[in-house]
């Protein structure tokens, strides 16, 4: 048998490795596993938004992925401003980049910064090169639901507008949910619907299904938790998630001293939520920065219970990326989201898991309980878990589909 051509690949991201953050991790596990079969990746990325600088290099080759990564500021990602800044600073070296550094690879961009993509379709376009567009997140819909914008503001209609020229750029359109593909598909012109392609997150689940020893992680020798049915949040505390709700069950659970909420991470809401928990003196909810990629696993195995969350403005615009991870390491799912998103979808075929309505903190704190009280359905839904993701939503599977589209638009070898 001939072997395969070697492929090439540009992806533009704001966030890769050593990011925690989600956008970041998910692209660099993804990578990892193409360029295991001889895809030969450049990244082009900003420097990490929560670990210092002067402990990454500008230049670097990790799992045989060169990171190039573009002068940008650093200002705190808690900051509105801040980000903007960050996001503006990166885009501007990305573009000057990209215009001085031509080559026929396609062009991978995602929705991180929101507005990159446009600028960088138009780019391709005059280098004549394969565009694949991916959208973690839908913008400006996803500014207006949380009243950053206003439908009417002339930013959107702008950015609206550069949509539409971002669409046409692009040789494909990937979209990860099938709510969000149903909105995406409102707004194509009808010459680009040709270009959609739903293609799922993923979870790396090797990595997560093999946790570190006692000896190797010090999370476990520090695990403060021993035989209690720990209740886990684990990621981005967004100003799309519901995370309210979950501390108001927690207060409402308080009298079941086996039963403690761990949440890990950081976001918009964080300090939102940890005021609350003070406010109200809760003893059974505890806050942990992220943990690095490696410990993921073991954060999981440790835990008794996953939790995702979404706002109901958010149906199509997003889709909560951490809920794979917790399928492939077998943790039994409650989503505190809109029964028309994704994940509600996912939850509900594969049974790994329950919906409880955002707001409604009584049912989330019941369904809790019940399953605290049924260890028989917590481990049929961690087994329906782990069988979804050795079907469908395992890295592997989808790397399978990006390797085939990134194939598809090679340049022919030149003779």
């Amino acid at each position: 048998m001939a072997a395969k051509t070697p492929l090439h690949l540009t992806l533009c991201s704001q966030l890769f490795y050593p990011e925690l953050v989600s956008t970041g991790q998910t692209l660099t596990e993804l990578c990892e596993v193409l360029a295991q079969r001889q895809l030969h990746i450049q990244v082009l990325c900003a420097p990490p938004s929560i670990l210092h600088q002067d402990r990454v290099h500008s230049h670097m080759t990790h799992h045989d992925i060169h990171i190039r990564r573009l002068k940008a500021t650093q200002f705190p990602k808690s900051s509105f401003w801040g980000r903007l800044i960050n996001q503006l600073t990166y885009t501007m070296s990305l573009l000057f980049y990209l215009l001085t550094h031509s080559d026929p690879s396609p062009l991978l961009c995602v929705t991180n910064p929101p507005f990159l993509a446009g600028f960088v379709g138009l780019i391709a376009r005059i280098q004549k090169r394969p565009f694949i567009y991916l959208i973690f997140d839908v913008y400006p819909d996803t500014a207006i639901q949380l009243k950053v914008l206003s439908r009417f503001n002339p930013i959107t209609l702008l950015w609206r507008f550069f949509n539409q020229v971002t669409y046409r750029c692009a040789t494909e359109i990937i979209v990860i949910g099938r709510c969000m593909k149903g909105h995406i598909e409102a707004e194509l012109p009808r010459s680009c619907l040709g270009k959609l392609r739903l293609i799922p997150v993923w979870a790396n689940d090797p990595l997560i299904q093999a946790p570190l020893t006692r000896a190797q992680s010090p999370l476990l020798t520090q695990w403060p938790f021993p035989e209690k049915f720990v209740v886990l949040y684990s990621g981005n505390m967004g100003r799309f998630h519901d995370l309210l709700s979950i501390v108001k069950a927690a207060r409402s659970l308080q009298s079941h001293s086996d039963i403690v909420f761990l949440f890990v991470g950081d976001g918009h809401q964080k300090p939102i939520i940890q005021d609350y928990v003070t406010q109200e003196q809760l003893q059974n909810c505890h806050f942990s920065p992220y943990v690095q990629r490696d410990e993921l696993g073991t954060l999981f195995s440790k835990s008794s219970l996953g939790l995702v969350s979404l706002a109901p403005n958010q149906i199509g615009l997003s889709v909560p990326s951490k809920t794979f991870g917790l399928l492939a390491a077998g943790l039994p799912i409650i989503g505190l989201l809109p029964s028309e998103s994704e994940i509600a979808y996912l939850l509900t075929e594969t049974q790994s898991g329950c919906v409880s309505p955002p707001g409604d903190e009584t049912q989330l704190a019941n369904l809790i309980l019940a399953l605290y009280q049924d260890p028989q359905s917590c481990q049929d839904m961690a087994q329906n878990a782990q069988n979804a993701i050795a079907s469908q939503y395992g890295i592997r599977h989808v790397a399978d589909q990006y390797e085939s589209l990134i194939r598809a638009y090679q340049s022919p070898p030149v003779s």
